[in-house]
C-alpha cells in the first residue's frame, strides 16, 4: 500500500508543513512550523493559522485538517483543542 502523503506546496509558502515523522510518541504526522521560515515563531502559530484559514473556508487547510484526522487523530485533537482553549481564554 502507497504511504499517505500531503500536498505542501501552499503550506511551505506560509511558513508551516504537514511532515511525517515516523516513530515519533506522537504519532506519524504531525504539522509543524517549517524551521527553515521565519514567517511563523513556533508550531502553535501554524496550528493556528491553519486552523483560522480552515474556518474561513480554505478548502486547503480543511484538508490539511482532514489529512490529520484520518492519518493522525492524536495530533488533530491536540490542535482541535490547543486552539480552541486559547480562544476561549
Amino acid at each position: 500500500m502507497p504511504r499517505a502523503n500531503f500536498d505542501n506546496s501552499i503550506a511551505f509558502d506560509q511558513g508551516w508543513g504537514i511532515f511525517d515523522c515516523e516513530g515519533s510518541e506522537n504519532g506519524p504526522w504531525q504539522l509543524q512550523k517549517l524551521d527553515e521560515s521565519d514567517r511563523l515563531r513556533n508550531d502553535l502559530e501554524a496550528w493556528r493559522l491553519v486552523v483560522d484559514y480552515a474556518n474561513a473556508g480554505s478548502e486547503y487547510h480543511q484538508k490539511a485538517l482532514q489529512f490529520l484526522a484520518d492519518h493522525n487523530p492524536i495530533e488533530h485533537r491536540c490542535i482541535i483543542d490547543t486552539i480552541s482553549k486559547k480562544a476561549v481564554a
